[in-house]
């Protein structure tokens, strides 16, 4: 089987070495380093070409003719990887050294799987542990597994990545696009091991509650939850994530051109579910908009027909009915 790590820098120099060496550090080194860099101003391409000169594996360094944004940085650097099993990295963390074997071996017992996901400590700037890892913050804060998503955390199979890329530019995250792949096909593994450290500070992309450094709890989440709904921007964030799943449906589409006829099957799924949510959010975002007796009355109505039967139904209702 051969091993790529996929890698996308962007003015990484204050870390990247400790990342690099822990590549090094592996029990089972990989075969290809893939690094694609979104036009860095420091020296990161100094330190990849000085560690390329000792690297027992292959280290491909790319840079990008125009700033591509982080998703598309990773779709850049996904596209030259050649190995079967290819690892996503960040540019800051660092790896424990049983990583790639470890999760090579999850990969064997369970074959159907085309993303394999790992648990990650939190720690600060200076990989200082909290006692808090991203797995135990998302179950800490009552969310479903699916929104464990955490490229970082990801080994993807050459079977995914044929299917899913490349990653529309329109779309903002590389990581949602390729776990919502996995996680619509039932093809993903959580496994609960913990192979890395996320390192948190100021120039982190992310900002997702379970990711900060303090212990999360239902309540925060919910109350975090409930702001962002009622915000000013709560309509624009919803548009926003139709959108989103707009473009992920078309992606659907077009990888039913490619899959198998048994594959077809799941696909044809996905998509209508995709649908289904969409409708559903469009709906509702109209409901909202009406004024407030017609309001009452179209969100009951759609209550009767069924529109509210997830989990979270009964606060869907309230906050279509407060508007």
């Amino acid at each position: 089987m051969k091993i790529s790590i996929a890698m996308a820098t962007y003015n990484s120099a204050k870390y990247l070495k400790a990342q690099l060496q822990s590549f090094i550090d592996q029990t089972r080194q990989p075969d290809e380093l893939i690094i694609t860099d979104d036009c860095s101003t420091d020296d990161t391409e100094i330190i990849v070409h000085e560690f390329a000169k000792v690297a027992p594996f292959t280290v491909e360094f790319y840079r990008n003719e125009k700033n591509l944004g982080y998703c598309g940085n990773f779709n850049a650097a996904l596209t030259k990887t050649t190995g079967d099993l290819v690892f996503l990295s960040d540019q800051d963390d660092v790896w424990f050294a049983e990583k790639i074997e470890h999760i090579i071996g999850v990969g064997d017992r369970h074959p159907k799987c085309w993303i394999l996901t790992n648990d990650a400590y939190l720690t600060d700037s200076e990989l200082t542990e909290v006692g808090l890892t991203k797995l135990g913050q998302i179950r800490a804060a009552g969310m479903p597994i699916e929104r464990y998503v955490m490229g970082c955390c990801c080994a993807v199979r050459r079977e995914l990545l044929d299917l899913a890329l490349p990653i529309p530019k329109t779309f903002d995250a590389h990581d949602a696009w390729l776990v919502w792949f996995a996680d619509g096909l039932k093809r993903r593994y959580v496994d609960e091991r913990v192979l890395q450290y996320y390192r948190r500070h100021e120039n982190n992309e992310s900002d997702f509650l379970a990711n900060r450094l303090v212990r999360m709890t239902k309540f925060a989440f919910y109350k975090e939850s409930l702001t962002k709904a009622f915000s000013k921007s709560a309509e624009e964030l919803e548009l926003a994530k139709i959108e989103r799943l707009k473009i992920f449906r078309s992606g659907v589409q077009e990888a039913k051109q490619k899959g198998t006829p048994a594959l077809l099957i799941q696909l044809n799924g996905l998509h209508e579910s995709i649908s289904m949510s969409i409708q559903s959010m469009e709906v509702r975002a109209d409901i909202r908009k009406q004024p407030f007796f017609t309001r009452i009355l179209s969100a009951i109505a759609y209550w009767l027909k069924g529109g509210y039967s997830s989990r979270h139904g009964f606060k869907g209702l309230m906050r279509d009915l407060i508007g």
